[in-house]
C-alpha cells in the first residue's frame, strides 16, 4: 500500500468535507479566471496600463487573488480542525510528523489541482455567455470569444503557487504536542464570552468620535493621513465584534430570565447558543464584515450610473462647443463650423453663436449680457453699474472680488450663478456686463459656436466621429462635447461596475461558504449531541425547529447588522448622497434579502438531512 493510496483513500472516506473545499476553491478560481479573460480581452487593449482604469483592473485582479489566498487558507484551517481526530489517530499509531504533514500537503495539492482543472474547463464552457453579458455591461461594440491563453496560463500558474504555499504554511500548524488534543477535540468545551460592556461603550465612543472628525474636521484627518484611516478602520472592526459578542451575551441573559425561555424548545436553543457562543460570535463577525463590503460596494456601483448624465452636463453644458482662439486661422474655423453644421443637419439641434473676451493672464472671461441671455435662453437685464459673476469651473464658486479689475472695480455685483457657463476650467470666472461696457473692454475675443442636440445621450457615435475629425488644437480651437464625455464616463463606470460585481460576487459566495464550512466542522459533534437528546424524547419536528432558529440567527443576524450599518452610513452622508443612491440601496437590500432567504432554505434542508443521516 503506497503513501499516495492512503492519501486518496483518506479523501474518499471523508468525501463530503473535501467536496465543499473543492467546490469553494473551484468557485474562487473561476471568478479569477473569468476576470482575467476580460482583463486580457483584445477589446481592452486600448486601455493604458498606467491609466486609472488600467490600474483599477490590475488592483482588482490582485484583490481577487489576495482574497482567494485568504479564503482558501481559511478553508484549509477549517478542514484541519474537522480532521484533528483522524490526524491524532495517525500520530498515535506511529506516523511521524513529517508523514502527517506530507499527507495533509498532498491532499491539499491533489484537491487544488483538481479544482484548477475543473475551474478552467467549466470557465471555458461559460466564457462565451460571460462575454456576452460583459458586452452588454461594458457597452462594447465587439466583445466576442477568443482563445484566452494568457488567462489560462496566469490562472494555472498563480493558483498552483497559491496551493503549494498555503499547504506548506498550514501544515506548520500541526505539531506533536497537539496529538493528544487532536484526539480530544470532539469533547473540547468552548470558553464562554465574558461581559465587557464598558469596553463596548469605549469602543463605540472612539469610533463615533473618529467618524465625526472625518465629517467636520478634514485638517485633523489630513494631518494624520493614512494612520488615521488605519485606526478608524480598526476601531470599526473592534466595535462590530464587541457589539456582536456582547450583544449575544446580553440578549441571552435577558432571554433566560423571560417567560419565553421555558416554552417549547427555547431552553434547548438557548443552551446550544451558550455552548457555542464564542464560535458563533466569530462566525457572525466574519459574515457581517463580508456582507457590509458587498452591500456598500453594490449600492455605490449601481448608483454611479444614475449620475453620469448629470455630471457630464455639469462639466460640459452643451452637446458640442467649438471655441475659436483669437490666433486661429479664419479659413480653418469656417471649414470646421461648416463640417459641424453638415454633420448635425440630420438631427434635431439648436445652434448659438456668441463671443467673449478674456484676460488670458488671469483666465477671466467677459461676456455681454445679450450673449449671456442668448446662451441661457432668458431675459436678464443689468443696470449700467451692475455685473453678474458666473462659474467657469464646476464645483468652484466664481470670483466676486473685483477691486483690482480695471473694468469692473466701479460696478456692483448683481447676482452670482454657480452653474458652469461653458466647458469647465476654460476660464476661472465669467463676468456678465452691460453691452456698452463689453464693447469698451480691450481683451482678445474668443468666438464660440454652441450646438445643443435633443435626446443627446443617444448620439454617442456621432459625437465620437466629430471629436475624431476636429480634435482640440492648442491656440487654434477648443472642441468639447458632453456627449463624448458621457460616453467615456459610461465606459469607465461600466468597467468599474464589472470589477465591483466580480468582487461582490466572490465576497458574497465567501460568506455563504464560510458558514457552510463552519457547519461542516461541527456536524459530527452536533450529530452525536442531538442523537443523545433524541433518545430522551426530542422529536424530529422539535429538532427541526431548533436547527431552523439557530441557522436563521447565523444567516439573518449578519444580514441585519450589515444593512443597519449601510443605512447608518447613508444617513450620516444624507447631505452628500442623492435620493437615487438611497433608492438603489433599498432595492439592492431587498434583492439580497430574497437571495439570503433562498440560501437559508437550501442550507437548512441539506444541513438537517445530514444531521439525521447515519
Amino acid at each position: 500500500m503506497s503513501f499516495n493510496y492512503i492519501v486518496v483513500q483518506n479523501i474518499l472516506r471523508d468525501k463530503w468535507t473535501y467536496v465543499s473545499y473543492f467546490l469553494s476553491s473551484m468557485f474562487s478560481i473561476i471568478i479569477f479566471f473569468l476576470f482575467t479573460v476580460i482583463a486580457f480581452h483584445p477589446s481592452l487593449n486600448s486601455i493604458a496600463s498606467n491609466s486609472s482604469l488600467g490600474i483599477s483592473l490590475m488592483l482588482a485582479s490582485m484583490l481577487v487573488y489576495l482574497f482567494s489566498f485568504l479564503f482558501i487558507a481559511y478553508s484549509i484551517l477549517a478542514f484541519l480542525k474537522k480532521k484533528t481526530k483522524t490526524l491524532g489517530i495517525f500520530m498515535i499509531t506511529g506516523a511521524s510528523m513529517k508523514q502527517i504533514r506530507t499527507l495533509v500537503f498532498r491532499e491539499n495539492i491533489l484537491i487544488g489541482v483538481m479544482a484548477i482543472i475543473a475551474a478552467i474547463i467549466l470557465g471555458l464552457v461559460i466564457t462565451p455567455l460571460f462575454l456576452m453579458g460583459a458586452k452588454v455591461v461594458l457597452k462594447a461594440e465587439t466583445f466576442g470569444m477568443y482563445i484566452p491563453i494568457k488567462a489560462i496560463v496566469l490562472t494555472v500558474g498563480l493558483f498552483l503557487v497559491l496551493f503549494v504555499v498555503i499547504s506548506k504554511i498550514m501544515t506548520r500548524f500541526i505539531n506533536k504536542e497537539a496529538s493528544i488534543q487532536l484526539l480530544k477535540s470532539d469533547i473540547v468545551i468552548e470558553k464562554s464570552i465574558k461581559s465587557h460592556y464598558l469596553l463596548l461603550i469605549i469602543s463605540i465612543t472612539i469610533t463615533a468620535t473618529l467618524a465625526y472628525l472625518l465629517k467636520i474636521d478634514h485638517d485633523i484627518v489630513g494631518r494624520f493621513g493614512i494612520f488615521y484611516y488605519i485606526v478608524f478602520f480598526t476601531s470599526i472592526l473592534s466595535t462590530i465584534y464587541l457589539i456582536i459578542s456582547q450583544g449575544m451575551c446580553f440578549l441571552l441573559k435577558i432571554f433566560e430570565k423571560s417567560p419565553a425561555y421555558m416554552r417549547k424548545t427555547n431552553m434547548l436553543l438557548a443552551s446550544n447558543l451558550n455552548a457555542k457562543m464564542k464560535s458563533h460570535a466569530n462566525m457572525l463577525f466574519l459574515i457581517t464584515i463580508l456582507l457590509s463590503g458587498v452591500f456598500l460596494c453594490t449600492s455605490i456601483l449601481f448608483s454611479s450610473f444614475y449620475n453620469v448624465e448629470k455630471d457630464s452636463e455639469a462639466n460640459y453644458p452643451y452637446s458640442f462647443q467649438y471655441i475659436a482662439d483669437p490666433k486661429a486661422d479664419t479659413s480653418m474655423v469656417k471649414a470646421d463650423v461648416e463640417y459641424l453644421e453638415k454633420q448635425l443637419s440630420t438631427v434635431d439641434s439648436q445652434k448659438y453663436f456668441i463671443e467673449f473676451k478674456s484676460n488670458e493672464d488671469k483666465r477671466l472671461g467677459y461676456m455681454s449680457v445679450s450673449n449671456y441671455n442668448l446662451l441661457k435662453n432668458q431675459t436678464v437685464s443689468l443696470n449700467n453699474n451692475e455685473f453678474i459673476a458666473v462659474a467657469g469651473n464646476r464645483k468652484l464658486a466664481p470670483i466676486t472680488n473685483i477691486n483690482e479689475d480695471h473694468y469692473l472695480k466701479h460696478l456692483k455685483l448683481a447676482s452670482v450663478d454657480e452653474r458652469n457657463l461653458l466647458s469647465t476650467g476654460f476660464q476661472q470666472t465669467y463676468f456678465i456686463v452691460p453691452d456698452h461696457l463689453y464693447n469698451n473692454i480691450n481683451y482678445p475675443v474668443y468666438k464660440t459656436y454652441v450646438f445643443e442636440l435633443d435626446h443627446w445621450t443617444t448620439h454617442t457615435e456621432l459625437a465620437r466621429k466629430i471629436i475624431e475629425e476636429i480634435p482640440t488644437i492648442s491656440q487654434q480651437r477648443y472642441v468639447t462635447s458632453k456627449i463624448d464625455l458621457y460616453d467615456s464616463e459610461m465606459f469607465v463606470k461600466s468597467v468599474m461596475f464589472f470589477i465591483g460585481s466580480m468582487l461582490s460576487l466572490i465576497f458574497l459566495s465567501a460568506a455563504m461558504s464560510i458558514l457552510y464550512f463552519y457547519l461542516q466542522t461541527t456536524l459530527l459533534q452536533e450529530k452525536e449531541k442531538y442523537l443523545g437528546i433524541r433518545k430522551l424524547g426530542l422529536s424530529k419536528k422539535e429538532l427541526f425547529t431548533v436547527v431552523s432558529k439557530e441557522l436563521a440567527i447565523l444567516i439573518f443576524v449578519p444580514f441585519a447588522i450589515a444593512i443597519t450599518m449601510l443605512f447608518i452610513t447613508l444617513f450620516a452622508m444624507r447631505t452628500m448622497v442623492s435620493t437615487t443612491f438611497l433608492k438603489v440601496s433599498l432595492m439592492s437590500s431587498v434583492c439580497f434579502f430574497i437571495l439570503f432567504f433562498v440560501s437559508y432554505l437550501f442550507i437548512r434542508k441539506n444541513y438537517f438531512k445530514r444531521l439525521l443521516s447515519n
